[in-house]
């Protein structure tokens, strides 16, 4: 008996050489998404977060703002690398903005007010397990994907760049594609310094 599909869980990486292929068609792609939306835990059910999957124009917009944004905060030493660094996630397929919905949010606090001040953590750990569902999903079908934050870059814009509602905070990004090049080897800890049994 196989306790855990370890190689499923290794497979998932961060991965910034990708291209704009996809291995699978957007129907796939697209249905792995909204399974994960639909079927990840979330507290008292609230489901807060909401995602937006750019494609195309809309993909290639999202990461010349982000270029621009950072234009007016870096040193003149870090444009080079930032460049090649932005331009590697624009050159990608997609990219998969994830966002929380503060209404629900603000509702929720409402609802239960004993527990108001530990809300925000919880609906930011369950868009955080989100983004992990999508990114194993993803990994299942061989797309190669990594996890930004340009948030404060971007925030104001962005939802008025995509006809969002106001009321959806965004949390992340995940450039996606077909895998040009497989990341480097992972190092690990020992797992005995960061796993305790207590009987």
């Amino acid at each position: 008996m196989k306790c855990i599909e370890q190689d499923s869980l290794s497979r998932r990486r961060s991965v910034y050489k990708l291209n704009s292929h996809l291995p699978i068609s957007e129907n796939c792609f697209m249905e792995t998404v909204e399974a994960c939306v639909e079927h990840c835990p979330t507290p008292f059910n609230v489901q807060s977060a909401r995602v937006a999957v750019l494609f195309g124009k809309s993909h290639k917009l999202f990461w010349q703002s982000v270029w621009e944004a950072l234009q007016a905060v870096i040193g003149s030493k870090q444009i080079e690398t930032t460049k090649k660094k932005i331009d590697s996630f624009a050159n990608a397929a997609g990219t998969i903005l994830f966002f929380e919905e503060t209404k629900a949010l603000m509702a929720l606090k409402k609802q239960f007010p004993q527990y108001a001040h530990n809300m925000k953590i919880w609906t930011q750990q369950a868009n955080g397990m989100l983004q992990y569902m999508i990114w194993q999903g993803l990994s299942e079908n061989e797309v190669g994907a990594s996890l930004q934050h340009y948030n404060e870059l971007v925030e104001k814009s962005v939802n008025k760049m995509f006809d969002l509602p106001k009321t959806w905070e965004l949390v992340a990004q995940m450039p996606f594609g077909a895998i040009e090049s497989e990341p480097a080897a992972k190092t690990f800890l020992p797992l005995d310094e960061r796993v305790r049994v207590l009987k």
